[in-house]
Parts: C-alpha cells; sequence; structure tokens
C-alpha cells in the first residue's frame, strides 16, 4: 500500500530557535524528525519585497519562482488556473487529496476528501456543514482579530467545531488557553490547536494519500514576541505593557507544534515532510503596526470615493477593488498624500494593480489621540487618527529568504535547495 503523505507548513520557524530549546530538553518530537532528515536550507528570492509568505508558498504549491507565478498578494492565486498546484496535479493522478488552511491556494479540486480555505483567500472550502460554518467563523474571528470581536454566530459555530472535532483529551488544554486569552499569543496558539485538531480528526476519518496542514501562529509570535524569546540573544526589549518579562511565547507555540509532528508520527505508514518557506531574523528597531477598524468608514472620513468594496487583509493590509484604472489612480494618488502630523512619515504604502489597491498601513510609530493625518493632495485633515486604528503588535522578527525543510524519512536532497525544487520532491514522495 501506498503510505500516506502529510505536508505540514510551519510558517517562518527559525531552526535555531529550535534548537535552542531543543538543547535544554525540550521539544523532543522536533529532534526525532531532526535526527531523521537533518533541516535542508531551502533558498527563495533575493528581493526583499517578494519574501512574504504568500509569495513563497504559492512556490511550493506551483514549483514556480516568482518570476514564473506574479502572485505578489495574498489572494491572487485565485481564477488563475494557468497556474497548476500541486493538489489538483496528485488529484489528477490518481490520489486522494486533503488540505486544511493552505496559504493563499484555490480550492480546485473535483473530489476533496477535505478542503478548509485558510481565512484570506477566497476559495470555496469542501466538507459538510459543519466544515462550511467552521470556515465563516473562523474567518471573521482571523480578520476582525484587532478588534478582538467575535460575533454570536461565530462563537456557536466554533464551540460546536469543538465539540466535533476535538477529543475530549484535548479540552483542558483549550481551557487553559482560554483562561489566558488575552495573554500575548494565546489567540493564535488557539487558532493552530484547533486547525491542527481539526485536520487530525479530517485526516484520520478520510486518509488521504496527500493532506496538507498550515499554520501560522509561530510566525506570528516571531513577529510579535520575538524580543521576549529566551532564545533570543538580541539587546532589544518589550514594553512589559505589552508582554510581561518572563513570557515566552515562542516556547508556548513550539511545545503545541511538538505535540501535533508527535501526534501525526505515531500514525502507521505516514510520511511527514515539515517546511517553513521562510524562516525570521531578529528585528533591529521596535516598529509599531496598526489596523483600521472600520475600513469604509475611515475611506468616507478622508474622501475616498467610486471604490466597489474594502477587504481586510492579514494585520495592517487591505484590499480596495475599483470599477476603472482611473479611480484607482486617484485613490492611490489621495492615499499616498497623507503623513502623521504632517511630517515626513507617510500613512499608506499602495500597490497599484490597476482595477485594485493593496494598501499597507505603514506608519511604525506609536499613535497618540493628539495625533492627527493631513493629505497635502486634499487638504484633509483628520484628528485624533488613534480612533480609528487598533494596535495591532509591536514587530520583533522580520523575513529570511532562507527556510527549511526536514522529515521522518531521508528526503535525499542536498543540504540547500530551491524553493521552488520542494514541489517536486513532495509529489515524488506522495506517487
Amino acid at each position: 500500500m501506498r503510505k500516506s503523505t502529510v505536508l505540514l507548513g510551519l510558517n517562518e520557524l527559525n531552526f535555531e530557535f529550535i534548537r535552542y530549546y531543543a538543547d535544554r530538553g525540550l521539544l523532543p518530537n522536533f529532534v526525532k524528525l531532526f535526527r531523521s532528515q537533518p533541516p535542508i536550507q531551502t533558498i527563495s528570492e533575493e528581493k526583499y519585497e517578494l519574501l512574504e509568505p504568500w509569495v513563497q508558498w504559492v512556490t511550493i504549491y506551483t514549483g514556480k519562482k516568482y518570476d514564473g507565478h506574479k502572485v505578489f498578494r495574498l489572494g491572487d492565486i485565485v481564477d488563475r488556473p494557468e497556474l497548476s498546484q500541486i493538489f489538483e496535479e496528485l488529484e489528477a493522478a490518481g490520489l486522494s487529496v486533503g488540505a486544511v488552511s493552505p496559504f493563499n491556494a484555490e480550492n480546485r479540486l473535483n473530489k476533496p476528501s477535505f478542503f478548509v480555505p485558510d481565512p484570506w483567500t477566497n476559495t470555496n472550502p469542501s466538507g459538510n456543514y459543519m466544515v462550511k460554518a467552521l470556515c465563516k467563523a473562523v474567518h471573521q474571528a482571523v480578520n476582525d482579530n484587532a478588534q478582538s470581536k467575535l460575533t454570536f454566530k461565530s462563537i456557536i459555530s466554533l464551540l460546536l467545531g469543538l465539540l466535533s472535532y476535538v477529543g475530549i483529551p484535548r479540552w483542558p488544554h483549550y481551557l487553559k488557553l482560554l483562561f489566558t486569552a488575552k495573554k500575548p499569543g494565546a489567540k493564535a496558539i488557539i487558532l493552530d490547536s484547533f486547525l491542527a485538531d481539526l485536520h487530525y480528526t479530517l485526516y484520520k476519518k478520510h486518509r488521504p494519500d496527500f493532506s496538507h496542514l498550515f499554520l501560522n501562529a509561530g510566525a506570528h509570535i516571531q513577529h510579535h514576541y520575538l524580543f521576549n524569546s529566551k532564545a533570543y540573544q538580541g539587546g532589544l526589549k518589550n514594553p512589559d505593557w505589552y508582554c510581561n518579562i518572563g513570557k515566552d511565547p515562542l516556547i508556548e507555540v513550539l511545545m503545541e507544534y511538538d505535540y501535533q509532528i508527535g501526534r501525526l508520527l505515531k500514525v502507521k505508514d505516514i510520511r511527514l515532510i515539515v517546511a517553513t518557506g521562510l524562516h525570521q531574523q531578529p528585528h533591529e528597531h521596535l516598529t509599531y503596526y496598526w489596523r483600521l477598524k472600520e475600513h469604509d468608514e475611515f475611506a468616507d472620513k478622508i474622501g475616498l470615493k467610486n471604490y466597489l468594496e474594502i477587504f481586510p487583509r492579514m494585520s495592517r493590509d487591505f484590499l480596495i477593488e475599483f470599477e476603472s484604472e482611473s479611480d484607482a489612480s486617484s485613490a492611490q494618488n489621495l492615499l499616498d498624500s497623507f503623513y502623521v502630523n504632517n511630517s515626513a512619515l507617510k500613512v499608506f504604502k499602495v500597490d497599484n494593480r490597476g482595477l485594485s489597491l493593496f494598501v499597507e498601513l505603514v506608519y511604525p510609530k506609536n499613535i497618540e489621540s493628539s495625533d492627527s493625518i493631513y493629505s497635502r493632495l486634499s487638504g484633509i485633515k483628520l484628528d485624533n487618527f488613534k480612533s480609528f486604528v487598533a494596535f495591532v503588535a509591536i514587530k520583533n522578527g522580520e523575513h529570511n529568504g532562507i527556510g527549511y525543510v526536514t522529515s521522518n524519512f531521508d528526503l535525499e536532497l542536498e543540504s540547500k535547495i530551491a524553493l521552488s525544487d520542494l514541489k517536486a520532491k513532495i509529489m515524488k514522495t506522495a506517487l
């Protein structure tokens, strides 16, 4: 019988940090993997602006570098059928396929075992009513994370999901996390725990020939709380109000990942491949992240007109769609003209794609209630800018183009490979 292959995406994890904790007697299942297959480095793009996970995971799924797939934004993979993904290719070869939260991937499967999209990509889920309801709930929870909003419907769906897809022995884990939900990193760990438990339950039920689980809490925690990690050797510190001294969210998420790896390793006839896409290195400054609270209200306040819809994306980003290129160009000029307190620090960075704008809120400093933003194009001044944004985090980690791949078997690869070559190895393993 063909062994089942699982691709576990632990987005952007720094394996040097994992080794730090492993050398101190922690993370035994990572140690097992590293003994089976010493980590192999994956090399991605040279340009820093391309070192985004929504770019690099498309490279893994398609086997093409950025110049070959041209996917620059989260969600850009949708309606790009010419970009063949590993999922539909393996299905076409006769394998059953499942996926939970595949990052920036489109569901093109004809008969998936299961397909639960990531919270940011507009593609259809595959599964029963409960799976589809969970998709909506996770999407709402993640995209409203900065304001800590959960609708009643989302709460009910998530609770039913826990009852349906999480075994009773795991309930104390969730209760502990819920009691500390306001602590740094706790919500991200809750989400990844649930996605991993959902994948495990669906995987055990359907036993697809190939399945993929993507987890992002480690990347989130490295980005925002790395300075609190015992593995961090730099001189920067997070403010105590942000993350208490002595609190180490990184080891908390790594221990959860270690548990999930251990559980998968116990499954008979499984080939487990763990990949990161990229990794993170310590950031050298204190940079604040902010996110708009109500995007349409803010657009009205600053005089942004003639747009069709605004779609919140990860963290501080959002997408605006237009009917005409001229409307998009006018909006870009307006957004580009806003500065904080009439200083040299811009509010937004804008990428124009003709009929849509991908916008990042890039102001890097702390925002006070006395701060205003001013447009050098329209003359509009908006006082108390802080009332329109929600604090997200302080940047602790930044992207590095080197990623890692390891497994519970010999991958038969060189110590360094191009990230674009990883797809061929995964397919060969699965087939």
